[in-house]
């Protein structure tokens, strides 16, 4: 869409928001409510040499949108006037539309302050104030290979807060300190694969600095913030991934090569940040070392679609919230509190669309890849290929549903699981369910 002069609508909205970024840049201190919004677009406008626009025309409503002008053959003087008045008509309803979106832009900058991202010397400060709060998180999943990823400092009695894929198929976690490397055993308290999140308990911790955590619901889109974990499982010093916030209540999608599960994390904070893998269950800080989010990024069996340079989290709030139901000591159909069930086979799905819908061409259940020996699975007549179509009187759509069926059970629980073979004959079997590692 033209304007007849000035450029395209969209690229002097451009100009005009640059130009008030630069006013507000010049202004000392964070933008007052009390600014004068007209004076702020005066200003914009007259730094880019824009004329002022009608005054009679200023705060059209939206719904005066710019028509389209059609280019017609010339024929008579009347019609050449008409064309004229339509095209001065068209050009100062553009400005003020044009003007009433470089308004609102005015307005929510001056009630937003403005930080600048962190400085070196700021990162560094931050960072040396939060690593006392700050763990590795280091397992062992069997077949001699282990896992790394960060934890958080909840309490002086050892209560740590990660992501729940760090320990997912963990036969073994320990904890080492960042700020004087001690090394303790740790156990998983209890977990949320849903919204990836776990509580674990140092076992006979020494003095312990629990992280200073603030409130995730005051954070803004362009804050500045600090992302500090063990990526790559380096250890030692935290790694440094500054950045600022670029989106609230975004979500990505997680797939598990252990279970064969697959989620969608929702209400996360996306952060331009380089949040790697090992950074995972550490804290996302503000300006004055505050723990706003957990961070969440890919690990050894844990795969996202987030590529490099951006990062996401899970807002403190939500994530004390599931720490406060694994406190509670009640498991439900997302939280799991103590010992992990498991029935010992590993398992593939149908296909999904993004939303987690199966295709309406794939064949629902969850197929069977392996079965682990002297697992419940092993004595059932369970074969590879075989398809499970429920467990514990509850459907079996996709593998997700079988993680989630098995978690909500305890060792020792008998179930029914109910199959489908390569031939198509139904099966049904009771199992006992026993021990494993967290799921």
């Amino acid at each position: 869409m033209s304007t007849g002069r000035g450029g395209p609508v969209g690229t002097r909205d451009a100009r005009l928001e640059a130009a008030l970024e630069e006013i507000f840049a010049e202004t000392p201190g964070p933008p007052a409510p009390e600014f004068d919004v007209e004076d702020l677009l005066r200003r914009a406008k007259g730094s880019l040499g824009l004329p002022d626009p009608d005054p009679a025309l200023v705060g059209l409503p939206s719904v005066g949108l710019v028509r389209r002008r059609s280019v017609f053959t010339i024929v008579g003087s009347l019609i050449l006037v008409v064309l004229m008045i339509t095209g001065a008509l068209a050009w100062q309803r553009a400005e003020a539309f044009s003007d009433d979106a470089a308004r609102q832009q005015a307005i929510a900058l001056a009630t937003r302050p403005v930080h600048a991202p962190f400085t070196r010397t700021e990162v560094e400060k931050l960072a040396a104030a939060v690593t006392p709060g700050i763990v590795d998180v280091e397992t062992e999943l069997g077949l001699s290979y282990g896992g790394a990823g960060t934890g958080i400092v909840l309490s002086p009695g050892g209560e740590v807060l990660t992501n729940n894929h760090v320990i997912n198929g963990a036969h073994s976690v320990e904890v080492v300190t960042k700020s004087d490397g001690r090394r303790y055993a740790a156990s998983v308290v209890g977990y949320d694969r849903n919204h990836d999140v776990a509580l674990l308990q140092i076992r006979d911790p020494g003095p312990l600095t629990p992280a200073a955590v603030g409130d995730s619901s005051t954070v803004r889109v362009g804050d500045p913030i600090l992302g500090l974990g063990n990526a790559g499982g380096a250890g030692g010093r935290p790694a440094r991934a500054p950045g600022t916030i670029a989106e609230l209540g975004a979500w990505i999608s997680t797939s598990d090569e252990l279970t064969g599960s697959t989620e969608r994390l929702r209400g996360l904070i996306r952060v331009l940040a380089d949040i790697r893998p090992g950074d995972s269950g550490g804290p996302l800080v503000n300006e004055v070392g505050q723990v706003i989010a957990v961070n969440t990024a890919a690990s050894v069996n844990y795969t996202t679609n987030v590529p490099n340079g951006i990062g996401y989290a899970i807002p403190i709030n939500d994530a004390l919230g599931i720490v406060a139901a694994i406190r509670a000591g009640q498991s439900t159909d997302e939280v799991h509190v103590g010992p992990t069930a498991i029935l010992g086979v590993t398992v593939s799905g149908p296909e999904l669309y993004p939303d987690g819908r199966i295709a309406p061409w794939a064949k629902p259940g969850a197929v069977v890849t392996g079965i682990n020996s002297d697992s419940p699975a092993e004595g059932t007549g369970l074969r590879r290929g075989d398809t499970i179509v429920a467990f514990g009187g509850t459907t079996i759509d996709t593998p997700t549903r079988l993680t989630a069926v098995t978690g909500m059970h305890r060792p020792g629980d008998r179930l029914n699981l109910d199959w489908i073979d390569a031939g198509g004959q139904a099966h049904t079997a009771q199992v006992t369910l026993t021990g494993g590692p967290p799921a």
